[in-house]
């Protein structure tokens, strides 16, 4: 005899369990995921993130990037980078995700295949072919595709078991935080910050030096080698760009994000003390150098402290450039003066500072005194990745200004 009561009963239950299941699928799985980018047809960049409730963790070692613009569409998920003009569009279930990466800011190779998993927590490898070799230390570098004044680059790497992290330091700026795996007579290194995403790979030599490849994204791919040199050091950074001969100042007029034209020549500028922020939306160096300034210059406005950002953009599209500053703004708290100056482009960069002899890195930081002469031209940014470098780097930062503002 049919039990029509047991069947009407074990029918309402998977009705509610199918209710939970849809509802739970409507967001992504909350915990750890990993991410792989597919840069080419042998080549993945592995990096992981951690999904909340409402936000992600973008995870590079000790790094955490928070991002809160996440939104849904059936079993699509559209995940937007803080800052940078970026994002993920994808397809998603319980355990896996795939789609594009887009990034905006780039003209060409903008698209990135990625796929996730749910719940794998390593960054290259599950198990890790075991190894005895140690990369920890201080390693002179040559990138193959830098000029031969940039072509020194210092790599400093820290290793427990088969877990390493680290970054490089160059002239014009670090590669952030790296996290990755020792594998045998090998290593893999990979971060990804919202614009760049970076990939290295090494192998150990017979001799004790070091080959490998660098990868960033899809459009750009070198070769490096490294030796073992504790005592390497890089170039002086205020030696690389200065004023042309017969220039003692800078000068210049741009838009803010409302349009306005502001100089620096503006009476709240005048006998003040003046840092120019030349840099990049689209910069994570920038951002990293952004974060230490927003707070600095909330300290030191009322002690005749002046910042003026210079933003150089990817997009000539002014309704973009004020999009992005406005994010800018908002994301880091930002007080002091941001204003568009134009294209990355190198010749156009250059025309709107022609004084400088020219942009090579950004960030570049120029220190301007109470007479409006240029005292010190920095460039690059050893960021918080950097570790002691950094520490160097505020150091050395506050103590130009507090010479200049001894001074009458």
């Amino acid at each position: 005899m049919i039990n029509f009561s047991r069947i009407k009963s074990a029918c309402f239950f998977l009705l509610v369990l199918m209710h939970y299941t849809l509802q739970a699928q409507t967001r992504l799985q909350p915990g750890t995921w990993r991410v792989s980018l597919k840069l080419n047809d042998t080549t993945e960049l592995p990096f992981n993130m951690e999904v909340h409730e409402k936000s992600i963790d973008i995870i590079n070692a000790e790094e955490r990037i928070a991002v809160d613009e996440i939104s849904y569409s059936g079993d699509s998920v559209f995940i937007r980078l803080p800052i940078f003009d970026s994002e993920f569009r994808g397809k998603f279930s319980q355990q896996e995700m795939s789609g594009i990466f887009f990034n905006y800011a780039r003209k060409n190779k903008n698209r990135i295949p990625f796929y996730a998993d749910y719940g794998w927590g390593f960054r290259f490898f599950d198990k890790p072919a075991r190894t005895t070799r140690d990369f920890s230390g201080r390693w002179e570098v040559e990138f193959a595709g830098d000029s031969p004044e940039t072509k020194t680059s210092v790599g400093e790497f820290k290793q427990d078991g088969n877990r390493i992290t680290g970054t490089f330091l160059t002239l014009t700026g670090d590669y952030r935080y790296l996290q990755g795996d020792v594998a045998g007579d090998q290593f893999f290194l990979s971060c990804f910050d919202g614009s760049h995403a970076f990939l290295f790979t090494a192998t150990l030599q017979p001799d004790g030096s070091l080959k490998g490849d660098y990868f960033s994204g899809q459009h750009w791919h070198d070769t490096w080698i490294a030796r073992r040199n504790e005592q390497v050091k890089l170039s002086n950074a205020d030696s690389l760009t200065f004023l042309k001969p017969g220039y003692d100042n800078i000068h210049f007029t741009f838009p803010d994000a409302d349009s306005n034209l502001v100089s620096l020549s503006d009476k709240k500028f005048q006998h003040k003390i003046v840092i120019v922020q030349i840099m990049g939306t689209w910069c994570p160096n920038c951002m990293d150098e952004t974060a230490f300034l927003a707070p600095f210059y909330k300290k030191y406005k009322d002690k005749g402290v002046e910042i003026i950002g210079l933003d150089f953009e990817r997009t000539e599209e002014f309704s973009k450039v004020k999009q992005n500053l406005l994010r800018l703004k908002k994301r880091y708290d930002i007080d002091y003066t941001l204003l568009y100056a134009g294209s990355t482009d190198a010749e156009l960069r250059l025309k709107a500072l022609p004084m400088l002899n020219r942009i090579l890195s950004f960030p570049t930081t120029i220190f301007i005194d109470r007479n409006n002469k240029v005292r010190r031209i920095h460039t690059g940014f050893s960021g918080p990745a950097t570790g002691e470098h950094y520490e160097k780097w505020k150091n050395d930062f506050d103590r130009s200004i507090s010479e200049l503002l001894k001074e009458k």
